[in-house]
């Protein structure tokens, strides 16, 4: 069985020493999250991870799951080890005390959601989704609808999904066709009908009742409303089947122990969901659940992302092939591992690079979250809001994308065993392509962060974010040992901005396809920049400590010996490997911005013009 690894580490460096996430505990919303606590759930959750969800990975991945008799079957093990994960609370992580959560900081979910990606991506979805349901529930629901359903979730006894795409809408949500009735007589209830598919854990034996977050038309409403559907609707002292049907599990890439289903709803007319929010603002509600939702596909993908890089470089240190390339014409060379090949190493530092950039990202996004929560005025919750909606869509789809670089860099350092399944990488790789489609495919994501995030009131949420780049960008570091870095940052953030004022023209002269057309290369643009910030800031810490640590143990930086001590030192080794990483990714990724800007700055409308 291919092994579990975690690198926390750089999670708990990333957290305490860039973030400084223990100050989260001085406001009145976190008091109870101090550090001591951080580390605990970190420990806890990656011994889950190893312990209980990895083992069922491999089997998952090649049992998958089975319909039968009209219900969705999980492989052996995988409803016990549900039922362990719910009692553990980790699926209200975020959820507030007042309704039974451990009201913990997002970024310290964030940190977890990784380690159980990496443990078992398939497993995540069914607490996951039932975390989005439960947080619907409670911010749009009736009151009744809190007291009877929000205890069975938090509890983990009922299951929650949500519910959109239908065979002739996919992403686009608004041209969907089910329907909902008004029932006379009644109170916010209605006749459901319609069909939707890819519903993520749509159906399963984790659970004895799935509540479903469906969307659906009333009559002739402009605008889409959100119901609340339950596979078992409550009548009298009982439950009755409330005409959802499985009718078919996706058989799909990767994932395969997440059951993907098609559902009917309401094919026998008895199908009955109850409106949550306002009638017509349906989706402005399952927003809510769909951000966070998005969010934690950014984490699945580096968790993926993260243990590829791992497990190669283990690999990479015990594969023994070929002489030295320094050796190569001396007789009887010794052979040498290949992390020793320069080839080699260049692949293992841009999964690296990539999969603790998208890391950053993403514990930062969490991090604003939780300064949103516990803003002292409105200005500074527009401070921390504004970076988190520019973050959203960029955080999904430059992870999502990275990552399966990452795993397919992955296959290649581990060579024909990495295109076998010994060593799990070809299931890393099929498990991680489907984190650029889900939750909005990355071309939606790119639409939404150029029409939405930087078009809306005149870019001042992109002025936002980039103003935290610039605080940066003018500090201390620009005219010390990282200036080179800091000025390639630099012409990044000014390619980026003449790329938003030059779309920004041509929307006021009407050319909208030309910026649609290259909506998706900018979005890499902002998340190259935003990942080198990120990395950058993390250099920036990493290099004060790495320069105390060697003055700790008297050793010169530029002793001969300092080699050595790199392979003795874990501390220094990590510290230092940290100053690379971003070294690395400034002047060997971060360039690919100017070649996008040049692609965009061409003017060439091939694409719109071909016959294809």
């Amino acid at each position: 069985m291919s092994e579990y690894y975690a690198d926390l580490r750089d999670l708990r460096f990333t957290m305490f020493d860039v973030l400084n996430v223990a100050s989260l505990a001085e406001h009145e919303r976190f008091t109870h999250a101090d550090a001591e606590l951080f580390e605990d759930v970190l420990l806890a959750a990656d011994d889950q991870a190893r312990e209980l969800l990895h083992p069922l990975n491999e089997t998952g991945d090649r049992k998958g799951v089975r319909l039968e008799n009209g219900r969705v079957l999980t492989p052996e093990g995988w409803t016990e080890a549900y039922k362990v994960f719910a009692e553990m609370g980790w699926h209200v992580l975020i959820t507030e005390p007042e309704i039974g959560g451990q009201g913990l900081p997002h970024v310290l979910h964030v940190a977890v959601g990784e380690l159980f990606s990496a443990g078992n991506m398939s497993f995540g979805f069914t607490p996951g989704l039932t975390t989005g349901v439960i947080g619907l529930v409670n911010s749009f629901g009736p009151q009744w609808m809190k007291d009877y359903y929000l205890p069975k979730m938090v509890s983990g006894e009922w299951a929650g999904t949500m519910c959109l795409t239908e065979p002739a809408a996919g992403s686009a949500v608004p041209d969907l066709k089910s329907s909902a009735i008004p029932i006379e007589g009644t109170e916010d209830a209605y006749k459901i009908k319609g069909q939707k598919i890819f519903i993520s854990s749509g159906d399963h034996d984790f659970t004895d009742n799935i509540i479903h977050a469906f969307l659906a038309r009333v009559e002739d409403d402009p605008t889409i409303s959100l119901f609340l559907v339950p596979r078992e609707r409550p009548e009298g002292d009982g439950f009755v089947f409330n005409d959802v049907t499985t009718v078919g599990i996706e058989e799909k890439m990767g994932i395969h122990a997440s059951p993907t289903c098609s559902l009917s709803f309401g094919d026998e007319d008895d199908c009955v969901g109850w409106l949550i929010g306002e009638r017509g603002k349906g989706l402005r509600c399952m927003f809510q659940m769909m951000n966070g939702a998005r969010l934690e596909v950014a984490t699945q993908a580096y968790g993926l992302a993260n243990l590829a890089y791992q497990r190669s470089v283990r690999y990479a240190k015990e594969r023994v092939q070929g002489a030295a390339v320094q050796d190569l014409r001396k007789k009887d060379a010794a052979r040498v591992a290949i992390i020793e090949h320069p080839d080699v190493r260049r692949m293992l530092m841009q999964m690296k690079a990539l999969s603790e950039g998208a890391r950053a990202l993403g514990l930062y996004a969490g991090y604003c979250a939780d300064r949103v929560e516990v803003a002292v005025d409105e200005k500074d919750q527009k401070r921390w809001h504004h970076q988190l909606e520019i973050l959203t869509p960029i955080a999904k789809a430059w992870a999502s994308d990275e990552a399966f670089k990452v795993a397919e860099l992955g296959i290649q350092v581990h060579g024909g065993y990495g295109y076998c399944s010994e060593y799990g990488m070809e299931q890393i790789l099929r498990d991680t392509k489907i984190t650029s489609i889900y939750e909005g495919t990355n071309g939606i994501q790119a639409l939404d962060l150029l029409g939405r995030k930087v078009a809306r009131g005149g870019g001042v949420m992109m002025m936002t974010m980039l103003n935290e780049v610039n605080r940066f960008l003018n500090g201390p570091l620009k005219d010390g040992d990282f200036a080179p870095e800091v000025a390639a940052l630099s012409k990044a953030r000014d390619a980026i901005v003449k790329t938003a004022m030059d779309f920004a023209q041509r929307s006021m002269k009407g050319d909208i396809q030309y910026s649609a057309l290259h909506a998706s290369p900018f979005l890499q643009m902002c998340g190259d920049l935003l990942v080198g910030w990120r990395l950058m800031e993390a250099a920036q810490v990493a290099s004060k400590r790495y320069d105390a640590r060697l003055q700790k143990i008297d050793v010169d930086p530029l002793d001969e010996e300092l080699g050595n001590v790199l392979q003795d030192d874990e501390e220094a080794r990590f510290l230092h490997g940290k100053v690379a990483t971003a070294r690395f990714f400034v002047h060997q990724i971060l360039p690919r911005v100017h070649a996008r800007l040049m692609g965009i700055e061409s003017d060439d409308r091939s694409a719109l013009m071909v016959q294809l």
